[in-house]
């Protein structure tokens, strides 16, 4: 019988731990984004986070409209393929009290948004998120969004995949209850 390999079996052993290892993580990042930060029902973390002009928007002083919080970054592949999407639903709700805010997570700069925001032409405010916005919103991955209803109760949260005709149902709902 022929002893085996010590180094075959660290080998092994270090396999099995990275795989593992990768299961623990990848369970994680699965059920992440599903806990803490706010629940449905719940009052909508109120923020002072500042835009590209250097103007601060307060959460609060939206009450009374719908608002749809999308957190994206520039190098996030999914949130760029959102943004035609996400434009045509703020061109067609924002005259009915939608309020679109796109909440960078960008580390880079704001040059890198402000190119980013021109190249795509946002027409709604793009504003930088803070630390107390992170993790308020606990935010995990990319896109994801928050619809917030007009007593400021989250009332959807999306992550990515979602479709536009998914948010436009959700949109629709909250102008039917808030004119009925």
């Amino acid at each position: 019988m022929t002893p085996k390999n010590p180094r075959s079996i660290n080998k092994n052993f270090l396999t099995a731990l990275a795989a593992i290892s990768s299961v623990g993580i990848l369970l994680f990042l699965f059920s992440a984004p599903t806990t803490g930060g706010p629940l449905v029902g719940s009052r909508a973390p109120d923020f002072s986070l500042t835009d590209l002009g250097g103007r601060t928007t307060h959460l609060s002083k939206l009450r009374g409209k719908i608002v749809l919080l999308d957190f994206w970054a520039t190098w996030c592949v999914s949130c760029a393929d959102e943004v035609p999407e996400l434009k045509a639903l703020y061109s067609e709700y924002k005259g009915q009290g939608l309020s679109l805010l796109a909440i960078s997570v960008d580390e880079g700069g704001p040059e890198i948004v402000a190119r980013f925001a021109a190249e795509f032409e946002l027409p709604y405010p793009v504003l930088f998120i803070d630390d107390d916005t992170m993790d308020n919103y606990r935010i995990f991955g990319l896109p994801t969004k928050f619809l917030i209803d007009e007593d400021g109760k989250v009332f959807r949260k999306y992550m990515v995949n979602t479709t536009r005709q998914e948010i436009a149902a959700d949109i629709t709902t909250l102008l039917e209850r808030r004119s009925s």
